[in-house]
């Protein structure tokens, strides 16, 4: 039988361990990062409106036979794009679903925003996560202005 002995360490074991099966270094969650995230929700809004304004001059379709079946159809592929991006964070998937309930859904949307990849394991933002997080707190307030100057009046 031969092993191989360390010189050195003499107490060595000959068995290759393998790394921290719970280490969070290095580790590759799947899922799709904020940038596809960002995209995906802009496009699929954009996208939303687009064919929205099609419908309207194309044909003479009210706005449940038009709005409602996109909205479905959106409504969905915001729900596959939040899974997906919530298991990037290292969440579960099912978080997604949250996104059809109101409030809620800020929060969710929120963290597919600023969170980076692995944030459930990390609890640590990096510095676009901070910057991203700082610009849409900035929008809300500004929105919060608006509303209450408009209704002010």
């Amino acid at each position: 039988m031969n092993r191989s002995m360390n010189e050195q360490n003499p107490y060595q074991t000959t068995i290759e361990i393998a790394e921290d099966s719970y280490s969070t270094a290095g580790m590759r969650y799947g899922g799709i990062g904020r940038l596809a995230f960002a995209l995906g929700y802009f496009g699929i809004t954009a996208m939303q409106w687009i064919l929205a304004a099609v419908a309207y001059s194309v044909t003479e379709a009210g706005v449940v036979a038009v709005d409602v079946p996109l909205a479905l159809i959106a409504g969905v592929a915001t729900i596959a794009l939040s899974w997906y991006r919530m298991i990037n964070q290292g969440s579960s998937g099912f978080w997604g679903f949250a996104t059809i309930i109101p409030l809620v859904n800020l929060f969710v949307f929120l963290r597919c925003m600023v969170c980076p990849e692995g944030y459930a394991d990390t609890k640590t933002l990096d510095t676009a996560g901070k910057v991203i997080g700082l610009v849409l707190f900035i929008m809300l307030l500004g929105f919060i202005g608006m509303f209450f100057f408009v209704f002010s009046m």
